[in-house]
């Protein structure tokens, strides 16, 4: 039988825990044609709420998504853009006979190639002059609402990473996008991201373009007892049982993180699938632990001394406030300044988020090593 926990990739309609709030409201604000910015950390679930509610509009409306990080240039990015556009509104025989057609209409200062690859797929290449002249990449970005008013269906566009547009141009591209995006009336824009700080900039700095453009969504964590119903059902529903107790417990382990909790009832499953004991759900630890351990000896090398001590502090310590003067004492930190600094640091290679290192079992890998880390 499958394993029915998933865990980093997209996870929907059965596979999908919850987030019923969160994706009616999210529903209720893009179609009542209000951009809206979501963040939260990595592997909070933000694709699967995303791919979600796309599967649950159907064909209500255009849905497209282009993913930022996945670009290295303006030429890439515009290429994207258009091909998931013609994706959300052409099937794969309209691509070939409507859109090889109206695109040159609707891309009327661009040069667009058709290209077929070898699986039979049509795809569109987009001239590469466009990297360097300003209104032809403003013609992309006005491209999804041109579509989608001469089709008479609006579009949901949502842009993941979104953050990471910065590292193509700077604030010029966001003034381009900006002085396009307000304009339309038949898109509505979904702006994504895992660095809350540099998103929250991005939105709430006078200073900066897109400034006030959207509607603020933090995705938190999933609610424990949502949570623990989706766990029970899981185990029920594929011949097993574990306890109410257990699931309180890994609960309260993983805080409740979609990601670390799925892998690890994930690994439970394999391990046992009558859960009665937590003895059993340590020895799914210890195998995610021994699975990681590469990944996790790969990012301390990558860390300066001071960095892993203070990781070391971080697990060992629990609560504690890391401005604490006994803190600060015991792992040899200067003064708050130097903190915050190394909390900067760590958040910026993606190790902490909001101060808490963020992978659990990295954090249980730490406190195993005690004093060696």
């Amino acid at each position: 039988m499958q394993n029915p926990f998933i865990y980093g990739g997209i996870a929907t309609g059965g596979n999908f825990a919850d987030r019923e709030h969160e994706l009616e409201e999210l529903k209720r604000d893009l179609l009542s044609r209000k951009s809206v910015v979501l963040y939260s950390p990595r592997q909070m679930g933000k694709s699967s709420l995303v791919k979600e509610l796309f599967l649950r509009l159907g064909a209500e409306v255009y849905h497209a998504c282009v993913d930022v990080s996945a670009v290295e240039s303006r030429h890439a990015l515009a290429n994207q853009i258009v091909e998931e556009v013609v994706d959300s509104a052409y099937t794969k025989l309209d691509k070939l006979k409507k859109a090889v057609s109206e695109l040159p209409d609707l891309l009327k200062s661009l040069r667009v190639s058709v290209v077929v690859t070898p699986e039979k797929e049509v795809k569109f290449e987009i001239a590469r002059d466009i990297a360097s002249k300003e209104p032809l990449l403003g013609e992309i970005f006005d491209f999804a609402e041109n579509l989608a008013r001469r089709k008479g269906k609006r579009m949901l566009l949502a842009f993941d990473e979104f953050q990471d547009i910065s590292d193509l141009d700077g604030i010029a591209i966001e003034k381009l996008m900006r002085s396009k995006f307000q304009y339309h009336k038949n898109v509505t824009y979904l702006f994504m991201g895992s660095k809350r700080h540099m998103l929250m900039r991005m939105f709430n700095d006078e200073s900066r373009p897109f400034y006030k453009f959207s509607k603020p969504m933090e995705l938190g964590r999933i609610p424990k007892q949502d949570f623990k119903k989706f766990i029970s059902n899981k185990f029920e529903k594929s011949g097993g049982r574990i306890s109410d107790k257990v699931v309180e417990a890994i609960l309260n382990l993983t805080e409740a993180h979609p990601y670390f909790t799925q892998q690890l009832c994930y690994e439970l499953w394999f391990t046992s699938k009558k859960v009665t004991d937590w003895a059993l759900v340590q020895n799914a630890i210890d195998k995610i632990i021994m699975h990681e351990k590469k990944n996790y000896l790969a990012t301390m090398d990558s860390l300066t001394p001071l960095q892993r001590r203070f990781l070391r502090g971080l697990a060992m310590e629990g609560d504690v406030s890391v401005f604490s003067s006994d803190f600060m004492e015991k792992y040899e930190l200067k003064t708050h300044s130097h903190v915050q600094r190394l909390v900067k640091s760590l958040e910026k290679k993606g190790v902490l988020d909001d101060g808490k290192i963020v992978d659990i079992f990295f954090k249980e890998w730490l406190k195993r090593l005690g004093g060696e880390a």
